[in-house]
């Protein structure tokens, strides 16, 4: 299968469906709890949806910061085009992202719960997480770009099961003093 030939929305979905869920199962994997194949495949379509919604702002951007450059407001540099891309979806459209994302989520529970004190620790990873490593995907080409963030969506997955498991630990621990 010739992958440039594929609809760039339905490959958008396909990538952030399997990397996305299977980032998910690994991290319940980690934390030692039991994957429902519902909530496993209920992850994918929401994936999916995201995958979709993550192509349009990736486009959009890029053509913003592209207008940018045009007009002599931003130099065509590459890393300061990629940063102000990472800078500008991360900005503008990453809290919206988590929101829905958290909403997605929560609707397979059978109600929307949006805890401040869970979607600040979200919003977090836009600094610390997202900005980099989306600076990083925009140096790459335009058709690379939306599978390294669907692996990134992996990475930080299991980064924050890891830390979600050593917080656990910790607190186990003293709790056990």
């Amino acid at each position: 299968m010739d992958f440039k030939t594929i609809n760039p929305f339905l490959l958008a979905m396909i990538q952030f469906a399997v990397l996305g869920s299977f980032g998910e199962a690994v991290a319940l994997i980690i934390k030692k709890e039991k994957i429902k194949i519902f909530r496993f495949l209920y992850s994918a379509v929401v994936w999916a949806v995201l995958g979709i919604l993550i192509k349009f702002i990736f486009t959009g951007f890029n053509g913003f910061v592209y207008e940018l450059v045009k007009n002599g407001i931003v130099p065509d540099n590459l890393f300061i085009k990629s940063f102000l891309k990472s800078f500008f979806t991360n900005w503008l459209f990453g809290p919206w992202l988590i929101i829905i994302h958290r909403v997605l989520d929560s609707i397979i529970l059978g109600k929307i719960e949006l805890s401040w004190q869970k979607l600040k620790k979200s919003m977090f990873t836009l600094v610390w997480f997202w900005l980099g490593a989306h600076t990083v995907t925009f140096m790459l080409s335009p058709q690379w770009q939306m599978t390294l963030a669907a692996v990134w969506s992996f990475v930080l997955g299991l980064l924050l099961s890891i830390f979600s498991s050593k917080d656990k630990t910790s607190e186990k621990n003293d709790s056990n003093t």
